[in-house]
């Protein structure tokens, strides 16, 4: 009877990944929040009648005063005097133009003036008033007006935010922003503190500098504002700026989240979870995670989502999972896209949909979230909810490999040695299998070993072959398990031994391999290891053969089934 001297590769992937996935926190100190309000009317821009952008007023005839569709000439009268466009500059971006007592638009301006004398003024939030008078001639049509700035606290952070904004007509400069930032700052002004620290931290107009962000961060904190609080738990946590102490950070993120701060709830949730800095409680991290979700925060969603998907705090319900973790997706959490791509891929508690789940591992791996990227080019490779293409599998692949996930690995190692989307390279196929081995992925240990044991792509060594075999069998992989018993039955790299023989094949067979059944079958049927017992040996073949494994049915055939 012909041995089989070859590898029934599994391309069994773990689509999406284990319970024990970690779930990625966005990076690092958020800004501090900022109520923008309406330069025009002073009040909040969403209570503001026409949301921050009233309409201009109309332009008036320079000779009558009446606006231009009133004007019986349209702003053209005959015989009127010479009128000019007049160019008005300003340091105040967000200053208001006054010319004869009329508003004409915003200080920085061009308009047509009739030569002779105009009264001037600007009114502005930000700096003290203004007001000239001006003589608009042929030759004098340029006009600088040159602003003080306020110097209190309010206009200074005001000033800071709208360069840092670029808003309400001022340059977007983050430097000149540090500069407003720093002046109110150092008048005490909590969330301009706060930004100083955020700008340090960042390197936003300044060079970055986590000693500085954290001296800031704690002025703010010190002082109650709640983002310097969560902000400065993070560099404690992380050890930016501040040697590392978890007990540090929990105080901060608690100073943070019992103010109803939602990145400080989430990031205390997380600490629980993880036992940073205070005793592991999955019950308070729940309580937490579920503030901080309550409020709208995506990372929260998702961890609400993760604790019902495992039953981590409250009782398992992939119901509850699937709503918190498609509220944590809609807004953009790539750990929650990728997981209810998992729930529609494998249909549970929704209706199995692969072009959902597609939709939702692509948007996740456009994020580059590892395992998604790897779901997403298995589906690509076996034509799952996308037409099938080798090379956008590889693609996605490689993307997965690239950050280490161990799947994606192996996948891109099969990929070069058998030419799918790619030119065949042993090599190649080698270099990822090893990768993918070394992070315990039984599939490339096991692929591996098989390059060992075939010399492709590395020189043959039984050796090699039956040490990568080894790990991957005693991982429960059934192809290495069945590689690994002929191995000891032919003595390759190993002393021959028909007793591990048949233990490495009966460990492969109980797991439905249908090589390693057929050599039960074949032990059996000759005493190999075992007991010769012709009705084991029917037994093994036949669970062989029902799985169409060719070898196995001429084998029934032979002995009269």
């Amino acid at each position: 009877m012909k041995r089989l001297n070859y590898l029934l590769v599994a391309v069994a992937l773990m689509i999406g990944g284990s319970a024990v996935a970690q779930i990625q926190i966005p990076g690092g100190p958020i800004k501090p929040p900022e109520v923008k309000k309406c330069k025009t009317c002073g009040k909040a821009v969403d209570k503001c009648q026409y949301k921050g952008n009233h309409p201009q007023p109309p332009k008036k005839c320079k000779t009558c005063g009446k606006t231009i569709n009133n004007c019986q000439y349209k702003g053209k009268h005959p015989n009127a005097p010479a009128v000019y466009d007049v160019t008005f500059t300003c340091n105040a971006y967000d200053g208001k133009l006054y010319i004869d007592g009329d508003h004409v638009g915003n200080a920085n301006i061009i308009w047509a003036l009739k030569a002779g004398s105009h009264s001037v003024k600007v009114v502005t939030d930000y700096y003290n008033g203004y007001s000239t008078t001006i003589n608009v001639s042929k030759s004098n049509k340029s006009f600088n007006l040159n602003l003080t700035e306020k110097t209190d606290a309010e206009s200074q952070y005001q000033l800071a935010m709208n360069y840092y904004e670029g808003r309400f007509g001022f340059p977007h400069s983050e430097t000149e922003a540090v500069q407003h930032f720093r002046k109110a700052a150092e008048q005490g002004k909590p969330i301009a503190q706060s930004w100083m620290g955020y700008c340090y931290y960042n390197g936003k107009g300044v060079t970055r500098n986590y000693t500085e962000a954290t001296k800031w961060y704690r002025k703010a904190a010190d002082q109650g504002e709640a983002y310097a609080q969560y902000n400065l738990g993070w560099c404690y946590e992380k050890g930016d700026g501040v040697t590392q102490n978890y007990s540090e950070a929990v105080k901060w993120y608690r100073k943070a989240a019992e103010q109803g701060n939602n990145p400080g709830q989430n990031r205390l949730g997380v600490c629980y979870f993880e036992g940073y800095g205070v005793t592991k409680d999955y019950n308070e991290a729940v309580k937490w995670f579920r503030k901080a979700a309550d409020q709208g925060h995506a990372n929260a969603q998702t961890w609400m989502g993760y604790c019902y998907h495992y039953g981590y705090g409250v009782t398992q319900d992939h119901t509850e999972a699937i709503k918190w973790y498609r509220k944590g997706a809609e807004q953009g959490d790539a750990f929650a896209q990728n997981k209810l791509g998992v729930f529609y891929y494998e249909g549970k508690q929704v209706p199995q949909n692969y072009t959902e789940a597609v939709k939702w591992y692509r948007k996740a791996a456009e994020k580059n979230n590892a395992e998604a990227q790897n779901s997403l080019g298995y589906c690509y490779e076996y034509g799952i909810g996308v037409t099938k293409d080798y090379n956008e599998a590889v693609k996605w692949y490689r993307k997965a490999a690239e950050q280490g996930n161990a799947t994606a690995q192996y996948s891109l190692g099969y990929c070069y040695a058998h030419g799918q989307g790619v030119t065949k390279d042993y090599n190649e196929a080698v270099k990822w299998y090893r990768k993918g081995a070394e992070h315990g992925n039984a599939n490339a240990q096991n692929n591996l070993g098989y390059c060992y044991q075939e010399g492709q792509g590395v020189t043959k060594d039984y050796t090699e072959a039956v040490k990568w075999y080894r790990k991957a069998a005693e991982q429960g992989n059934a192809a290495a398990q069945n590689q690994l018993g002929y191995c000891y039955y032919k003595g390759y790299g190993v002393t021959q031994s028909n007793s591990e023989a048949i233990k490495w094949f009966r460990k492969s067979a109980e797991q439905g391999n249908a090589t390693s059944q057929d050599w039960m079958g074949y032990c059996y049927e000759n005493g190999i290891g075992v007991t010769k017992d012709k009705l084991e040996a029917v037994k093994w073949y036949r669970k062989a053969a029902e799985q169409g494994f060719a070898d196995a049915k001429n084998n029934l055939k032979r002995l009269g089934y």
